[in-house]
């Protein structure tokens, strides 16, 4: 499988992220837990909040899918 690399996407609470493309579904999965679910506190280990703005992030290539 080609490396499909990452995207610019946001939480529930509108905090930004960067995701590998191929773990999209488990991160749809992990935006539809329960809030109380204690496995909703923690963001997966493959997902690295930005910080701020999106522009922060910098890209040497891209696509639009």
């Amino acid at each position: 499988m080609e490396d499909e690399g990452f995207y610019l996407t946001q939480d529930n609470d509108a905090h930004w992220y960067v995701v590998p493309s191929d773990k999209e579904s488990e991160w749809a999965d992990w935006l539809e837990l329960d809030p109380d679910d204690e496995d909703s506190w923690e963001t997966p280990d493959w997902a690295e909040q930005v910080g701020g703005s999106p522009t922060l992030v910098k890209f040497t290539s891209y696509y639009i899918g």
